[in-house]
């Protein structure tokens, strides 16, 4: 296993810190994007909220270097029940599915091929139950999996994030339902 340099331990401590101190929130997706890509290595990424209305319905896209697919993303992954379960939770596709098999779905044939994309890891966020929102980083064909290093710093992460799109969803709801009443 890797030793996390005091560099490391520094810029996640920073990426934790603008979770909770940046006020507009995405603002606060991008940078997280951003600061990610110091520590762990990937070429794209996406970030999706799930719609409070309809939590299996992805809203929101914050993207890094990649353009909005939530409409292939809903209709076609294949990993729903775990990114819809409320738990937060961080993984390799690789860990669900091999990789001859899962160069042969559609929706590899579909999203990552035309991307150049060949690996991912997900983060998925959810806290009480309620499924809130997804980080996906995609590396391009020829580049290595993502690590088991790359898995437990994000896991590191997950939790404050989770918190974060907890209390944002609170707010809008609470804004929403005062709204409703004057």
């Amino acid at each position: 296993m890797k030793n996390f340099e005091t560099n490391d331990w520094l810029v996640l401590n920073s990426i934790i810190y603008k979770i909770y101190t940046t006020n507009d929130f995405d603002e606060m997706r991008r940078r997280f994007l951003e600061q990610i890509k110091t520590v762990i290595d990937f070429d794209s990424a996406d970030f999706f909220l799930a719609d409070s209305q309809e939590s299996r319905h992805l809203v929101r896209p914050v993207t890094y270097n990649c353009d909005d697919e939530s409409s292939m993303y809903d209709e076609m992954n294949s990993n729903r029940g775990i990114v819809y379960s409320g738990k937060s939770l961080v993984y390799r596709e690789t860990d669900m599915i091999s990789d001859e098999k899962r160069v042969q779905t559609e929706y590899y044939q579909k999203v990552y091929r035309p991307n150049n994309w060949h690996y991912a890891m997900q983060m998925i966020f959810g806290r009480n139950k309620s499924f809130l929102g997804v980080v996906t980083l995609y590396r391009t064909i020829g580049k290595e999996d993502f690590t088991y290093e790359d898995v437990f710093l994000m896991d590191m992460l997950k939790d404050h994030m989770a918190y974060r799109l907890y209390q944002e969803r609170t707010h809008q709801m609470t804004a929403q339902e005062k709204l409703t009443m004057t």
